[in-house]
């Protein structure tokens, strides 16, 4: 079967917080869910998550079906320092379930969109 896959992907195991973030207000919309990337290339990842449905919003599709609503990642810095913190805007791409994994049920792939988020992502730190 032939790949369809524009860039490579590089397995890894990063745990990560996803948010929903609407940049027309800049205002974050969900609270934290603990997630892990489990691969990554140089324009997306794949993200594996406990809980899809967080403060009303559904992680994927209420950004999936909007101009101004993204999942935001936030790479938490391994040395305390919040000043070392990652994060990116990112566009779901699609999203499965995977029965067979009973703590992270649910996956996405998403697309990186901003390499510099806002001033106001500041809210994460």
């Amino acid at each position: 079967m032939k790949s369809r896959r524009k860039y490579p992907r590089n397995t890894t195991q990063q745990d990560v917080d996803l948010y929903l973030y609407d940049t027309s207000n800049n205002c974050q919309l969900t609270g934290r869910v603990s997630a892990s990337i489990s691969d990554l290339s140089s324009q997306g990842a794949g993200l594996k998550f406990s809980q899809a449905l967080i403060n009303g919003q559904h992680l994927c599709y209420a950004a999936l079906e909007s101009d101004t609503i993204f999942v935001t990642i936030v790479f938490q810095p391994t040395d305390d320092d919040s000043k070392n913190m990652t994060i990116l805007l990112a566009r779901p791409v699609w999203f499965d379930r995977d029965m067979e994994d009973s703590t992270m049920p649910f996956r996405m792939g998403v697309q990186f969109v901003d390499q510099n988020p806002p001033a106001a992502l500041s809210v994460f730190i």
